[in-house]
C-alpha cells in the first residue's frame, strides 16, 4: 500500500483501528522506503507471541531493513519481520516500547504522527489514544533520508487505516536533469558537434 512518492522532510498523521476481536498480530506503517529490502517501518504487535522460531514482544517498534539486493524475496525472511526485540539478519530494532501493557486494544481508535527528516536524519513517532500519549520517541538514522510512504499489517485482519494528512513533503527525483549551467554546457558541446559535422560534410566528394 505505497504512495508511489519518493519524497523527504515530512509530517504525516492518521489513525488505525483494528476493528475486529480476532487475532494479535501487527499493524503499522512503511516510511522512507527504497525498495523491497531497503526501508523503515514501525509497527505495533498487539500481544508477545512465538513464531517462525522468533518471539515477537507485545508493543511498539521501530526498523531499519537493509538487504543487500534490493529484491526483498531474496534478502528478507519472516523471521526478520517477526522479531521485534533484537537485530536479526538485514533488520535492525531502532527503538522500542515493549512492556506488559503496550499492546493495542480491539476496536479502539489510535492517532499517529511521523516526523520523517524534518531535522535531516532525524525520525520521530508520537502514538495517541484520544488525549494520552502512549509513545513520543525520536531516533537518528540517515541510511534512508528520502523513500515512499505505505501502510503495513502482518498477519492481522480488519485494519482500518483513516485521515491520512501530510504537511510538507520535497519530491526526490531519482533521475534529476542536469543544473542549467551543465545544460548550458552541454548545449555547446551538442552545437559544436552540429558545426563539426556540417563541415565535414562539405568537404565529401560531389
Amino acid at each position: 500500500y505505497l504512495n508511489n512518492l519518493n519524497q523527504t522532510s515530512y509530517k504525516m498523521e492518521g489513525s488505525w483501528q483494528v476493528q475486529s476481536s480476532s487475532d494479535d498480530d501487527y499493524m503499522g506503517f512503511v516510511f522512507g522506503y527504497q525498495n523491497s529490502s531497503n526501508f523503515y517501518l514501525f509497527d505495533w504487535k498487539q500481544g508477545t507471541q512465538g513464531y517462525v522460531g522468533r518471539t515477537a514482544a507485545e508493543g511498539m517498534t521501530i526498523k531499519k531493513f537493509a538487504g543487500a539486493t534490493g529484491n526483498g524475496l531474496n534478502d528478507l525472511s519472516l523471521e526478520e519481520f517477526w522479531e521485534n526485540q533484537v537485530n536479526f539478519g538485514d533488520m535492525s530494532v531502532l527503538a522500542t516500547n515493549h512492556s506488559g501493557t503496550a499492546g493495542w486494544a480491539d476496536n479502539a481508535l489510535y492517532d499517529f504522527l511521523l516526523e520523517f527528516n524534518l531535522t535531516p536524519g532525524v525520525i520521530r513517532v508520537v502514538v495517541k489514544q484520544g488525549a494520552s500519549t502512549l509513545w513520543d520517541t525520536t531516533v537518528s538514522d540517515s541510511a534512508f533520508t528520502s523513500g515512499q510512504f505505505g501502510f503495513y499489517n502482518n498477519s492481522q485482519e480488519q485494519v482500518r487505516y483513516a485521515g491520512f494528512e501530510q504537511e510538507g513533503g520535497v519530491i526526490v527525483d531519482p533521475n534529476p536533469v542536469p543544473e542549467p549551467a551543465s545544460l548550458a554546457l552541454l548545449g555547446l558541446g551538442l552545437g559544436g558537434l552540429a558545426a563539426t559535422r556540417r563541415r565535414k560534410s562539405r568537404t565529401q566528394p560531389a
